[in-house]
């Protein structure tokens, strides 16, 4: 199965909604190179829409998790919207709903982020040594 992701901006908050695997084996394409983008660029809210997810094994874990580390590095939020049968039983499990906030509608997600956007955290070029910086 193959991963779309359609990118929206909502006013500061940025909405990704996910079709099919978010872990797709093509580093250019994943979710965590969208998110590292979108961070450079400033833009660390983030809302994923999982509503056309239909299932996650440990490599769409690893994908959602190392996105998460991105954004959050970055002074931003990631938060998740509409994860449902089979995702949202893997969230729930493995608290990662708890650690990003997971909401059933998109109008409630919206609402969640509120206040300034923390200060962000200057990230390393890929040739900068990682003992200094965080490269996601």
């Amino acid at each position: 199965m193959s991963t779309r992701l359609i990118i929206r901006d909502d006013g500061d908050v940025i909405v990704i909604d996910a079709y099919g695997k978010l872990a797709t084996g093509q580093e250019r394409n994943s979710l965590h190179a969208q998110l590292r983008r979108l961070a450079e660029g400033g833009r660390c809210r983030v809302l994923l829409n999982l509503s056309a997810v239909s299932s996650m094994d440990s490599a769409d874990v690893g994908e959602l998790m190392a996105g998460h580390a991105v954004i959050t590095m970055a002074g931003g939020e990631m938060k998740l919207l509409s994860p449902l049968g089979q995702v949202a039983d893997l969230l729930q499990t493995t608290r990662i709903g708890e650690l990003m906030g997971a909401y059933a509608t998109e109008a409630s997600a919206l609402r969640s982020f509120t206040g300034p956007q923390r200060p962000r955290h200057r990230m390393a070029a890929k040739n900068e040594p990682r003992s200094e910086w965080y490269y996601g």
